[in-house]
């Protein structure tokens, strides 16, 4: 913006010389010196619209530049982020592609096993059935044979037994005609009733031993009975039955997390059976209290329960289950575990 500025000061201006006259009678040069004083103002414009002019064209190209180097820090920020995600996918990809045709080659080199173990199966089953058609026939002609040797052997020696024992054929044969004969007299009658009596007997012995054994389970059944209320009895005189005011505990998780944003979200897990309490009121209560490393006896029950947890958890023998229990075990660290 232009500006008139004034600028006042008096000058001193020193003068001296000598002045001649013509001759005369008192004819001669007489010298003068003295100083005089003169008032000068100057009046100064100050034109400075060129200068505003050249400020603002420097302004707008810093504006510019730094548009500029925004939006080139903006652009760099998302290439190296997109940059950053494909080397992060690439290397994601090329370890599970890795791990896939590894897998791929091992289980073509045990299908192609097993084919191979297949058709060797196959042959040996062709082979084992050819020889057990072979020696069923075998069987089958051999035995035939001995079949019939065995017939001759024993229609010859039947022939020669009956000839050698032939009184004692004829008297079994006289004595089936003697028992046909009584049979079929009125001494059937006989047979019939002692048939019956026997039948009574025999059922009423079986009665006895069904009473017997019953006995015995009533008996043992009583003895159960007896000590079971006698194990009560002694349950009811031990027990006290008091209404005593006391403190249930019951765990609670809290947790802490960072986004993606570096925002701190924190979470709190309670049991199911207690009543839910204002979880504002607890995170509140945890971040007041001052947390101590635990102690060596802690750490070590903290170590054994978390042992048997990951035992029980993964027993298993397969890979997978191995990989997820080593890096739960190396995720784990005791010494950073800390207690109220």
């Amino acid at each position: 913006m232009s500006y008139n500025r004034s600028f006042y000061k008096q000058i001193a201006v020193n003068y001296h010389g000598s002045v001649s006259y013509p001759a005369s009678q008192n004819g001669g040069s007489v010298s003068y010196s003295g100083t005089a004083y003169e008032n000068v103002t100057v009046n100064i414009e100050v034109d400075t619209n060129p200068f505003d002019l050249s400020i603002n064209n420097c302004n707008r190209t810093v504006n510019s530049l730094t548009g500029a180097v925004v939006a080139t820090e903006t652009a760099q920020i998302a290439s190296i982020d997109k940059n950053a995600k494909k080397v992060a996918s690439c290397i994601v990809n090329g370890f599970f592609s890795y791990i896939r045709s590894e897998i791929s080659q091992q289980v073509m080199e045990l299908s192609q096993k097993i084919d191979a173990h297949l058709l060797h199966l196959r042959e040996l089953a062709k082979s084992c059935v050819a020889k057990q058609k072979q020696m069923e026939t075998d069987y089958y002609r051999i035995s035939s044979r001995y079949f019939k040797v065995f017939d001759d052997l024993n229609k010859e020696l039947e022939s020669r037994i009956f000839e050698l024992n032939k009184p004692a054929f004829v008297f079994k044969s006289n004595s089936d005609k003697h028992a046909i004969r009584t049979t079929g007299s009125d001494l059937v009658s006989t047979v019939t009733v002692f048939g019956s009596e026997g039948g009574g007997l025999q059922a009423k012995i079986s009665a006895s031993i069904t009473k017997k054994r019953a006995l015995d389970a009533i008996n043992q059944t009583n003895i159960f009975l007896r000590k079971q209320k006698k194990l009560q009895s002694t349950i009811n005189q031990s027990m006290l039955s008091e209404n005593i005011a006391a403190t249930l505990f019951s765990p609670v998780g809290f947790m802490e997390t960072s986004n993606e944003k570096s925002q701190i979200v924190k979470n709190l897990y309670q049991a199911d059976p207690l009543p839910k309490s204002n979880p504002n009121d607890l995170i509140e209560k945890f971040q007041n209290q001052t947390w101590t490393a635990a102690t060596k006896e802690q750490k070590e029950n903290i170590q054994r329960y978390f042992n048997s947890e990951i035992s029980n958890a993964y027993t298993s023998n397969n890979q997978h289950d191995e990989r997820v229990k080593e890096m739960i075990v190396k995720i784990f660290n005791v010494n950073s575990i800390k207690s109220i």
